[in-house]
């Protein structure tokens, strides 16, 4: 399956846990997302330049209706400007979910930019299977996309 087809996936298993909010902070890497989400007329979406303030924003928005809203970020050092409102959400208990593009693991450990360990960057803090996920913690999620980004 490709990029776009794996995105459709994730985003679909995300709806099914009740998200319907998404606050999207565009970046190459997770262009899959992006053009998915856009093409759903059954999300609303929110556009952040910074990560950080979406992750924050969408613990509002989650306090506000008490469903899951998403976060979607690219990759990298973009993924790690998540974690104050993960520590956050995980005190509090709110449903937060963390979506991050990642790029291939081949390219882990190689130097390559904006590759850094982004499985399991909040430890403690949020869970990352969404079959057993309790709702009281965040819930990580990272998807990897190779190149060609746009597949389909």
């Amino acid at each position: 399956m490709g990029n776009i087809g794996r995105a459709s996936r994730l985003i679909d298993d995300v709806h099914a846990l009740g998200v319907t909010e998404f606050c999207v902070c565009a970046g190459s890497r997770n262009a899959p997302l992006l053009v998915v989400l856009g093409q759903r007329k059954d999300v609303r979406l929110y556009s952040f330049v910074d990560e950080r303030a979406a992750a924050f924003f969408a613990i509002g928005r989650s306090k506000a209706h008490g469903s899951p809203v998403a976060v979607v970020t690219t990759s990298g050092t973009a993924v790690a400007e998540l974690l104050p409102a993960a520590v956050e959400a995980h005190y509090s208990g709110i449903p937060l979910i963390l979506i991050s593009a990642d790029r291939p693991a081949r390219y882990r450990t190689t130097g390559a930019p904006q590759s850094i360990e982004q499985e399991d960057l909040f430890g403690v803090y949020a869970e990352t299977s969404p079959e057993t996920w309790s709702r009281r913690r965040p819930l990580h999620l990272n998807i990897e996309f190779d190149e060609p980004l746009i597949d389909e």
